[in-house]
């Protein structure tokens, strides 16, 4: 995700700099200059990726978890995170489980969940948060009989706000 943002800040800025140059010397070097910041803050302004499939552990050989979505930015100043979960092939008593963790400058961070029972079809869900540095997804089993999540992924950032301000630079 991260690679794909800069790849295309990058192709931004190597296409403002060969116009740059191709321009007629008559052009001032300012106008040139200003052309390319303009376009890397349009690009950066807003924010929009895809993630996953994220998987929980194994539970039995082939029984696992996963979980594929998005997340943005928008005119609201919030971070949002939506997805499907699905659960494959495991035993009635673990349902799938994503949880999106939510964590702020001052070190503040929430969860939000959501939980699919039965390897028929998936559940939608989508969280969002304001004043939001980084989002992270991980998925799990939810274990019925203890009432605990088990067999977890490892969490996976979907969202970095450190990212987003380096590239605008």
């Amino acid at each position: 995700m991260r690679r794909t943002t800069r790849n295309l800040l990058g192709l931004a800025a190597v296409t403002a700099t060969a116009l740059a140059i191709a321009l007629p010397a008559t052009t001032s070097a300012s106008a040139a200059v200003t052309a390319a910041p303009a376009s890397a803050t349009t690009a950066t302004s807003s924010f929009d990726d895809f993630w996953g499939y994220y998987y929980s552990k194994r539970y039995d050989g082939d029984s696992r978890a996963k979980a594929r979505g998005r997340v943005w930015t928008g005119g609201d100043d919030r971070v949002h995170v939506s997805g499907k979960l699905y659960d494959k092939g495991s035993p009635w008593w673990l349902c799938g489980y994503v949880q999106v963790k939510f964590e702020n400058a001052d070190g503040d961070e929430w969860i939000r969940w959501a939980r699919k029972c039965g390897s028929s079809g998936y559940t939608s869900f989508h969280f969002a948060g304001e004043d939001v540095d980084n989002a992270a997804v991980r998925v799990c089993y939810w274990n019925t009989k203890q009432h605990a999540k088990k067999y977890c992924g490892r969490w996976d950032y979907v969202y970095e706000a450190d990212e987003h301000e380096d590239d605008e630079v």
